[in-house]
């Protein structure tokens, strides 16, 4: 390593440690295991395996890139796999940084975890803003994986989450706001659901790990903490469209044997009783080109961008919007889950009942009207 490389290792290194025992007050930082991630699956006899990402600042001759390491451990519940982290790294597992946590498919799918979601609930230390999702397969082989960037897999999944899902997705990742809507009238909410899609990305530092980029477009939803069903794509993207905060839905059109991008800019969104048991929704969308955010490109396909969107162009925009939003309302009825709150809305007029609890999704139909206009 060249001198300016091992400079650069230590005045990271030094820097790191003052950041991070900012957190801990007068602590021994380096006694700590200080949790990036945790990962949850289920263990064959019950108990859980949990999967952590750790970075310890005891480690000072970690190579210049080098994060945080894996550690997998066992237990009958999470508390114990907690514990067992100071077992198998020498120091106290510390949850104060932790940004993610992952819970496994088969755990999802198989496991009521209202237990797991208040335990970190009520835990001294993991924070709130945490990010909670699902993964596809289970969290200990999403861990162990890389990412294109070659950084932390844990932020990775955090930073996709929170920067990018809001922007062009539905992201719900409060673990609060999880527990509460199952416990609601209808008990349903959703949890993100995230996969790891192989590139051909390499690490010098670990060319035998797999690279990839974390994919955040699908949805889990569960019922009084069990699982229902994941959404597509699809379902995801309609649902999105019901929601006046999200923006940036992509549509694309072929008509003339000309493609073309469109791009959702504003919204309007109502959805209310109809007065006859169902509802009525109405979606008005502005749309405008697909623009690059390049200066330097020019040609035929950009100069397209500053012409008037032909009015097939929009009806066709306008169907493909009501394809997608009425796949999600068909997923609602097929599933039986509520996340737009039917159940909520007639609660406030007729009051809490067992029976309009209880009432199936089949009994609200929905009279859905969408319009497109050009921006």
């Amino acid at each position: 390593m060249s001198n300016f490389k091992r400079i650069g290792a230590v005045l990271l290194f030094f820097v790191a440690i003052g950041v991070i025992a900012v957190s801990f007050k007068g602590s021994n930082v380096l006694d700590r295991a200080i949790i990036l991630g945790i990962g949850v699956d289920a263990a064959d006899d019950g108990g859980v395996v949990m999967t952590a990402e750790v970075v310890s600042p005891g480690n000072g001759t970690e190579q210049v890139g080098t994060f945080s390491k894996i550690v997998t451990v066992k237990g009958e519940t999470i508390n114990v796999a907690i514990q067992n982290v100071a077992e198998v790294t020498g120091k106290e597992a510390s949850l104060g940084q932790c940004v993610v946590l992952v819970l496994g498919q088969e755990y999802c799918e198989k496991v009521n975890f209202g237990d797991l979601t208040e335990y970190f609930i009520n835990h001294h230390s993991f924070k709130e803003s945490a990010v909670v999702c699902c993964c596809e397969g289970s969290a200990r082989e999403l861990f162990n994986k890389g990412n294109a960037l070659a950084q932390s897999m844990s932020l990775a999944i955090a930073t996709a989450l929170l920067d990018e899902a809001e922007k062009i997705a539905v992201a719900n990742n409060s673990l609060l706001e999880f527990a509460r809507s199952q416990n609601e009238l209808h008990c349903t909410g959703f949890l993100n659901r995230v996969r790891f899609v192989p590139s051909q990305n390499t690490d010098s530092s670990s060319p035998d790990k797999e690279m990839g980029f974390i994919s955040y477009r699908e949805i889990c939803v569960f019922r009084a903490n069990k699982y229902v069903a994941t959404l597509s794509e699809q379902a995801v993207k309609g649902m999105s469209l019901f929601s006046p905060d999200v923006y940036g839905e992509t549509f694309v059109s072929f008509q003339d044997t000309v493609t073309r991008t469109v791009q959702v800019t504003e919204k309007s969104v109502k959805l209310e009783p109809d007065g006859k048991g169902g509802f009525k929704a109405e979606i008005e969308a502005t749309v405008r080109y697909g623009r690059t955010d390049s200066e330097e490109v020019s040609g035929p396909i950009t100069a397209k961008n500053d012409k008037e969107i032909p009015r097939e162009v929009l009806d066709d925009v306008a169907e493909q919007m009501r394809y997608v939003a009425e796949k999600f309302l068909a997923e609602q009825v097929k599933y039986d889950f509520d996340l737009l709150k039917f159940h909520e809305a007639y609660r406030q007029k007729q009051g809490t009942t067992a029976a309009l609890a209880d009432k199936p999704m089949s009994d609200f139909p929905v009279e859905l009207s969408v319009k497109v206009k050009e921006d």
